[in-house]
């Protein structure tokens, strides 16, 4: 999934990067990124997500990106879980959350469609102090709490269901959205699902990647579109990468879709100018059914 970055796998408790040559002793890269956050000194980039049944944009997911001094960019699936581990991802996810609402509020300003705003949220930032932070960033952006979604993924519902329950109806009393992350992925009970106070399930991207070739996954998520509708919350598929898997899914009728096939994960300008125009037109023309090019999905 990250094509373009140049991945840095590393045991992290004893990795090191090099100053140079006179500047020093070797430094840890976790206390690279300890300093990098105290800092913020990283990036967050934007991934748009689209409406299936007419291409329009309709949110971003905010995303961090760390980029070292000498332009080595280190993958989201090495610094998140070593912030995690060093206790840095409360203010980092603090940092992402004002930042990205800041981004998104500025958009609103200048006009245009308001975009909804998906933030993930760790497992670490479901407690009682979190619900403050949203409450003092969404009031110095300006950013209307109804464009703002949080997520949290399954393992945090295992982790602790009763708190991830109440922190949630506290994020909610504030107006904003309420989304779980990597949906059937992470075992949790459907008894707390209904509990939970949720507006969107995103399907994990593992699913959109398996159903064009399994046919008992694609009968997942053709189950996980009807348990949404019956609920009456929407669900977002993640991960679309193929013209064959965007096609089953508007097919088994999933409302929502993030992907590269759509877009990937870009500065903020350039995510605001990709919500403009439908994702289709900004394909070449292609063979596929009438009723997708009536739709607008894809160019005339």
């Amino acid at each position: 999934m990250e094509s373009k970055l140049k991945v840095r796998y590393v045991e992290t408790r004893a990795a090191t990067v090099k100053h140079a040559r006179g500047a020093g002793p070797p430094v840890t890269l976790e206390a690279r990124l300890s300093a990098a956050v105290r800092r913020r000194e990283l990036g967050v980039h934007f991934q748009p997500q689209y409406e299936v049944d007419c291409g329009q944009g309709s949110g971003v997911e905010a995303l961090a990106r760390w980029t070292l001094p000498d332009g080595e960019e280190i993958s989201p699936t090495v610094f998140i879980p070593m912030a995690e581990r060093i206790a840095m991802i409360c203010p980092l996810g603090a940092w992402v959350l004002g930042h990205a609402c800041e981004t998104v509020a500025r958009w609103g300003r200048l006009g245009g469609r308001a975009p909804t705003l998906s933030v993930n949220v760790s497992t670490h930032q479901i407690n009682e102090r979190f619900c403050g932070v949203i409450d003092r960033i969404l009031k110095s952006t300006g950013l209307p709490p109804a464009q703002l979604e949080l997520e949290i993924t399954e393992s945090a519902l295992i982790a602790d269901a009763e708190l991830a329950i109440v922190c949630c109806e506290e994020w909610r009393a504030l107006g904003v959205h309420i989304a779980v992350d990597d949906f059937g992925t992470g075992y949790s009970s459907l008894s707390y699902l209904a509990r939970l106070p949720v507006d969107r399930l995103k399907l994990d991207k593992s699913f959109a990647q398996r159903m064009t070739f399994e046919k008992k996954t694609a009968a997942i998520v053709r189950s996980v579109l009807a348990l949404g509708k019956e609920m009456g919350v929407a669900v977002l598929a993640e991960g679309v990468e193929t013209e064959q898997q965007f096609d089953l899914l508007e097919r088994l009728g999933c409302q929502q879709v993030q992907g590269y096939l759509l877009a990937k994960p870009v500065p903020a300008e350039e995510a605001r100018a990709l919500l403009i125009i439908p994702w289709g037109a900004r394909l070449a023309p292609m063979s596929r059914p009438n009723h997708a090019t009536a739709r607008g999905l894809h160019a005339a």
